[in-house]
């Protein structure tokens, strides 16, 4: 397998962007100061009344079942809602979780697959992956990636097939591999470093199966993750003194990611377990039907709230808030998402000043699917060691403009 090192500096990449220091509507347009701050006011309104009169969501939500969860590492769908994968036994500590060098070994954390049943709406265990396993997040048609902590502090890659519970172990070199994440063709990403080593570079095996390494300029790179629309990756970085980016680039050829590379400044004072936050419920799953614009999806650290940033948008694009006190989204048609916040799920139109209309009266991590019947599976942790799964099925998702309309149900 050829094998290229790519070095970027990330000074290079500092001078093609500004510092982020606030977040911004969704659609920005050239207008006097005055007029841009007026419409930021007016959008932060509308995401704390979070009004109903712009659009509705007609729905059912149908009770699976309540299946086995280990209270941190949220299970991942299959694209076709037949499969549910969840981490069980032991709750892996965080140095674990996050590849630190001297971590322990995961020996009593494994993982369960549940098999969803439409016709009867049953759930039953399809098969158990013994420990040590940490159940990765990424996920595609075909399977699902774990990562396997071994004792001696070597840490491989493998992807689980979602009917028969066989791992191919895509990356075992003897090294920590982590952070592992599969792109839309083929390509798979992930985070490397010697057992006995500080400092993650950031690896693109592409479709081919040709290999870059990107330095790590003294910092960590962590869970980079591909866009669901095209050959895009984001990776966020945090540097020696704590300095939190998220970069992205293009990966067709080492020319394209040189030239489409970018970052925006998260945090001055960011860590790998703020990283880790980031994406814990936003997991990176192909072969959904998912939101036709480029967009990626992430909780803000430094804001505590969920936002969106869409790179080809402009050279200047920032990252916008969905609604606030949102925790998890993901993305629907015609550019809206399904927004959980702490109390309810919403359905949110970032297009129309943030109207929403309200889907669940309580926190419902959404799952998108590929399944035309079961276009959402929410998950509602217990509050115990289980986590209860709902199939979302939506009945009519077309804008309205119905004034006092009362929400859904």
């Amino acid at each position: 397998m050829a094998y290229t090192r790519l070095i970027l500096s990330l000074v290079a990449i500092m001078a093609l962007t500004g510092c982020v220091s606030s977040l911004i509507p969704p659609k920005t347009n050239t207008m006097r100061p005055e007029a841009q701050k007026r419409l930021y006011e007016i959008a932060q309104q509308e995401m704390q009344r979070g009004g109903t009169e712009a659009i509705r969501f007609r729905a059912n939500l149908q009770n699976l079942c309540d299946i086995p969860y280990d209270q941190f590492l949220l299970p991942i769908v299959s694209p076709d809602s037949r499969y549910v994968a969840t981490s069980t036994g032991l709750s892996p500590e965080a140095p674990t979780r996050l590849a630190e060098p001297g971590a322990p070994s995961p020996l009593g954390t494994g993982i369960e697959v549940w098999r969803l049943n439409q016709a009867t709406g049953d759930c039953t265990m399809a098969y158990r992956l013994s420990p040590p396993l940490l159940l990765g997040r990424s996920a595609d048609a075909k399977g699902f990636l774990v990562e396997a902590p071994l004792p001696d502090g070597v840490r491989d890659i493998g992807k689980v097939d979602w009917v028969s519970g066989e791992i191919e172990w895509l990356v075992k070199n003897g090294d920590v591999n982590a952070f592992g994440c599969i792109g839309p063709n083929g390509e798979l990403s992930w985070c490397s470093r010697p057992v006995n080593e500080p400092g993650f570079t950031l690896v693109i095996r592409g479709a081919s199966g040709r290999e870059f390494d990107i330095d790590n300029q003294g910092g960590n790179w962590y869970f980079p993750s591909w866009s669901n629309q095209n050959d895009r990756l984001y990776a966020f970085w945090v540097s020696s003194t704590g300095m939190m980016k998220l970069a992205t680039m293009k990966t067709v050829s080492t020319e394209t990611m040189l030239s489409s590379l970018r970052d925006i400044n998260i945090m001055p004072k960011g860590t790998a377990r703020m990283a880790s936050q980031a994406v814990a419920a936003h997991p990176v799953i192909h072969d959904v039907s998912a939101n036709e614009y480029e967009n990626f999806i992430f909780y803000h650290p430094g804001e505590r709230r969920v936002v969106v940033w869409n790179p080809d948008e402009s050279e200047d694009a920032l990252p916008f808030v969905l609604l606030d006190q949102a925790v998890a989204a993901v993305g629907d048609v015609g550019g809206r998402y399904l927004v959980s916040t702490p109390t309810e799920l919403r359905y949110v139109d970032p297009s129309r000043l943030h109207r929403s209309v309200r889907l669940h009266d309580q926190v419902a991590i959404p799952r998108a699917t590929n399944d035309a019947n079961w276009r959402f599976i929410l998950m509602t942790p217990n509050g115990g060691d289980a986590i209860t799964l709902r199939a979302l099925i939506p009945m009519a998702q077309a804008p309205t403009y119905t004034p006092d309309q009362p929400p859904a149900s």
